[in-house]
């Protein structure tokens, strides 16, 4: 009998927490939101005509290997016709590999800020697009080409603004820096000459905003509001190369066990049995609590009552999403393969490479000794191509990020605002060396489907977004005092 009361005594001690939980979900006040703000959208036009300069120039990466910098420099002579006042007024600084950087002297070099996106695109293939990709075609509201959302956008509006406010005749408070690489998509050097520049003249950013994330409609489940997330760190990178071995030979006699049978056992063991570690870090936590006041139904229930559901979610969202799976551990994806180069010869070598993003919590090393732990069992060898670690971390009490945050509630009144975990690389993680907030913000409305163009067919941006993102950097210049 003793065993039965105990047993009633957890499911009334679960059923009383489930009671709590559920009376605080009526307690979670959603917060009051102004709307929009109204902004004059009277130059809409003339910014999407201006951008479509930019977007004609077709800028692939810089390849050190074949030095195609050309379309960069005809770039920049483009946006010295489109910003004269930028270009005369900053002293200009450019690097090997046509990197730039604009410094805007301000009355103090108290507090710089350093406004920074890439003007290198990844290539795009015309047939797969409904316009030209470099065209720069004005279709309604919307202007299609590559880089009309990674970067160039960006690049246009904190142009466009600094290029008004000298205009006006306007000083900013503390010096502005505009930082544009020519070889992020290929994780190049750009960015690194940048700051090394950076050093060498002492500058000491007190704020320093890249790419990243956006103000995303439909971000989470049964979430009405859109969400401006804010990269505080990105994800570590690894490309692990898997090799199996044997002796070869025909195919009319295949033995056990082949090299190509092995890695498919190993493949298939990884994506039947997830090898990293799982875990909700605070400021994960503190993306889903800052959504959750404004979810409906059972998200509301589940992701307001954390102190009760945190590890359920844990565990349940991986299952779900693979969006959950890259908040919460590494990832691994298998990319690349190759075996023999016959159809009827057994390989005496084949090989898969696997990408990993590793997490904060389990680093490229031991990220990597999980997986070679487990290519051990089926004889297969693992080595590191290329890798890099996870950045460091922004602190999200810090005055750089604070600030961000009050200029993002200003411009967009109406969206939640969240630190956020960045699943991708940028150049901005190189900045970790000069300054303590070092942060990822796109000041872009965007939705999922949007999102998705990046790298995609049929890239495009809303040109009312441009007048948007040149308001916000106009706003974050203007308030650093």
């Amino acid at each position: 009998m003793t065993a039965v009361y105990v047993l009633l005594g957890i499911i009334a001690f679960v059923v009383l927490l489930l009671l709590i939980a559920l009376v605080n979900t009526f307690f979670i006040k959603e917060q009051v939101f102004k709307d929009a703000k109204t902004l004059d959208y009277s130059k809409s036009e003339e910014y999407a005509l201006k951008f479509k300069e930019m977007i004609k120039v077709k800028t692939i990466s810089y390849d050190e290997t074949i030095d195609n910098k050309d379309s960069f420099i005809k770039l920049k002579k483009v946006m010295r016709e489109l910003f004269p006042n930028v270009f005369s007024q900053m002293e200009v600084k450019e690097f090997k590999g046509e990197s730039i950087i604009l410094k805007w002297k301000g009355k103090s070099s108290d507090k710089p800020l350093v406004l920074m996106s890439h003007i290198d695109v990844v290539p795009a293939v015309d047939s797969s697009w409904d316009y030209e990709p470099f065209g720069g075609e004005i279709v309604g509201e919307e202007i299609f080409g590559r880089g009309t959302l990674d970067t160039k956008s960006t690049v246009f509006a904190f142009y466009q603004a600094c290029e008004e406010l000298i205009k006006e005749g306007y000083v900013p408070s503390n010096d502005v820096y505009l930082a544009s690489s020519t070889d992020e998509e290929t994780s190049g050097f750009g960015a690194s000459l940048t700051v090394e520049w950076l050093k060498k003249n002492n500058v000491r950013p007190f704020l320093v905003v890249d790419e990243g994330g956006t103000v995303l409609s439909n971000s989470l489940p049964s979430l009405k509001r859109p969400m401006a997330v804010v990269g505080i760190l990105e994800k570590g990178y690894v490309d692990i190369k898997l090799t199996a071995k044997s002796f070869g030979g025909h195919s009319s006699t295949p033995p056990k066990n082949t090299p190509v049978a092995r890695l498919s056992k190993l493949v298939t063991d990884i994506e039947q049995n997830f090898p990293f570690k799982t875990k909700m870090i605070p400021e994960v936590e503190t993306l889903f609590k800052t959504a959750a006041p404004s979810m409906k139904g059972i998200y509301k229930y589940l992701f307001g009552n954390l102190w009760l559901f945190k590890g359920l979610l844990t565990w349940m969202l991986p299952k779900i999403s693979p969006f959950g799976r890259a908040l919460l551990s590494t990832t691994i994806a298998f990319t690349m393969m190759k075996g023999s180069d016959a159809e009827n010869v057994i390989p005496a070598e084949a090989y898969v490479i696997a990408n990993l993003r590793t997490h904060p919590i389990q680093n490229v090393e031991e990220s990597f000794a999980v997986v070679k732990t487990i290519a051990k069992k089926y004889d297969i060898e693992a080595e590191i191509v290329s890798k890099r670690d996870t950045s460091s971390m922004v602190d999200i009490k810090g005055e750089g990020y604070k600030y961000l945050e009050s200029i993002i509630k200003t411009c967009f009144p109406d969206a939640l605002v969240s630190p956020y975990v960045m699943l991708g690389g940028t150049d901005c993680r190189f900045y970790s060396e000069v300054t303590d907030a070092n942060l990822r913000f796109s000041p872009v409305r965007m939705d999922n489907e949007e999102l998705k163009k990046m790298h995609g067919n049929n890239e495009s941006i809303k040109i009312k977004s441009l007048v948007e993102a040149k308001n916000f950097y106009q706003e974050l210049i203007k308030n650093n005092k």
